[in-house]
C-alpha cells in the first residue's frame, strides 16, 4: 500500500487526531510507530519530536481535555461570579461536552475501575491536573463558607472528589438515556452530595453517630425486645 502524500507540516495536534482516527478505525493501537508514520508520510524522528509512545498520546488526550474544560470555563465573564458548588457543577457540564466530540476515543481508553493511584500510568498527569484544580475550589469553599475547614479529613477532599470524577465518568460511559439525561441528573445528585459532606456539621454529626454506636454493646444500644414490643402495640391499634 503506497504511504499517503504529505500535505502540511507535522504538529502534535496532526499527530494526535491522526492516532486517535487510527486507533478508532483498527478498534486498539497502530501495530507500530514506524507503521502509524508511513501510512502518514511522516518520518519516525518527526512523531518522536512531540510524542515518545502511544501510550504518551493516550496520557495528552486525557489531559488536553481537561485542561481545555477548565481554561473554557475561567475564560467565561460568569466563572468569577460563582460558588465553589457552582463551579463543579460547571466544570462537569463543560468536560462531558467536550468528551462527547470524541465520545468513542473516550471510551475507548478510559480508566477501568476504581484507580485512585496512579503513579507512573497514562492518568497521572491528569489526575495531578484534576486535584490541583480540585484544592483551589476547596480553598474558595473554605473561604466563602461553602466548605467547613478541617485539618485532617480536609486534606482527603481532593482525592474523594477524584473518585467522584472517575465515576461519574463510568456512569457517562454507560448512560443509555437521551441525550445523557440521566448523567446531568448523576452530575447534580453527586456534587449536592459531596458539597452537603462538606459543610459544617453534616459530616461530625455523622462521625459522632459512628463513634457512639461502636462504643455500644448492640443489644444496649437497639434493645430489640422493647422495640418488638413497641411495634406490636402500634399494630393492635391500627
Amino acid at each position: 500500500m503506497a504511504s499517503a502524500k504529505k500535505t502540511a507540516a507535522v504538529s502534535a495536534e496532526i499527530i494526535s487526531k491522526a492516532y486517535r482516527r487510527a486507533y478508532l478505525l483498527e478498534g486498539k493501537p497502530p501495530v507500530s510507530v514506524f507503521a502509524f508514520c508511513d501510512q502518514n508520510a511522516w518520518t519516525e524522528a518527526e512523531f518522536y519530536s512531540f510524542y515518545t509512545d502511544f501510550k504518551q498520546l493516550d496520557s495528552a488526550y486525557w489531559t488536553e481535555n481537561f485542561d481545555a474544560a477548565v481554561n473554557r470555563l475561567k475564560a467565561s465573564e460568569e466563572w468569577g461570579q460563582y460558588g465553589a458548588r457552582e463551579k463543579w457543577l460547571a466544570f462537569y457540564f463543560t468536560w462531558f461536552e467536550m468528551l462527547l466530540e470524541e465520545r468513542s476515543f473516550a471510551i475507548a481508553t478510559a480508566p477501568s475501575g476504581p484507580t485512585s493511584t496512579m503513579q507512573g500510568s497514562r492518568y497521572s498527569d491528569w489526575k495531578e491536573r484534576f486535584v490541583k484544580f480540585a484544592r483551589e475550589l476547596i480553598a474558595e469553599g473554605e473561604a466563602n463558607g461553602e466548605i467547613e475547614r478541617r485539618s485532617f479529613i480536609g486534606e482527603r477532599y481532593p482525592e474523594a472528589l477524584w473518585m467522584q470524577n472517575l465515576f461519574l465518568l463510568g456512569f457517562w460511559i454507560s448512560d443509555r438515556s437521551k441525550g445523557f439525561e440521566d448523567t446531568d441528573a448523576a452530575i447534580e445528585k453527586s456534587v449536592n452530595l459531596a458539597f452537603e459532606l462538606f459543610r459544617k456539621g453534616v459530616l461530625e454529626s455523622a462521625i459522632d453517630a459512628f463513634r457512639f454506636f461502636s462504643r455500644k454493646n448492640p443489644m444496649e444500644s437497639w434493645p430489640m425486645e422493647s422495640w418488638m414490643n413497641r411495634m406490636k402495640n402500634s399494630m393492635k391499634a391500627v
